[in-house]
């Protein structure tokens, strides 16, 4: 681990306990009778939230609070510090609840188009480079693109990446 990434880290984890967090996660709460074995009702109700992206009703440990723009800028570069934090620490209107697999989803989804955007422009470069490099060692590279094959979003990449190692 890096030292800026264990930075990163450490910000949102004291984002996640901000109060912006407890008042997002506020507006979207409920609780719902609960009842023990015997049928009697227990002292305290069960929590849940509802989630944005699915509309579901989930239980107060299957939830995360998401930001609808991604505080990561789209292309993956890291701009500065000052705005790392301003977008992690944004406007409660900027967040949302959202169940942890359809967080995941999205999390995922926003990775892959970052990745694409990364890896389209490494091809683009070894591509206008591809004379000077050593033809060996230009086919070696370009295998770390050809194996994101199996990746999930990446196989045009991968498509890609493949044929131009077959044309060298």
């Amino acid at each position: 681990m890096t030292q800026n990434q264990a930075i990163r880290g450490a910000l949102r984890r004291l984002f996640a306990r901000s109060p912006v967090v407890r008042e997002v996660m506020l507006k979207v709460r409920r609780e719902v009778p609960k009842y023990n074995k015997d049928g009697g009702r227990s002292k305290k109700d069960s929590v849940q939230y509802q989630c944005a992206i699915t509309g579901e009703w989930v239980g107060s440990t299957h939830v995360q609070v998401d930001h609808k723009v991604p505080v990561i800028a789209e292309d993956g570069t890291f701009v500065d510090w000052n705005t790392f934090i301003e977008r992690l620490f944004c406007a409660p209107e900027h967040l949302q609840v959202v169940s942890k697999a359809a967080h995941q989803l999205k999390t995922n989804a926003e990775r892959t188009a970052r990745l694409t955007i990364q890896y389209n422009i490494d091809l683009d470069y070894i591509e206008q480079q591809q004379e000077t490099y050593d033809k060996k060692a230009l086919k070696k590279h370009l295998t770390k693109y050809v194996n994101k094959k199996k990746t999930k979003g990446l196989e045009a990449i991968a498509e890609r990446a493949s044929k131009m190692k077959s044309s060298i």
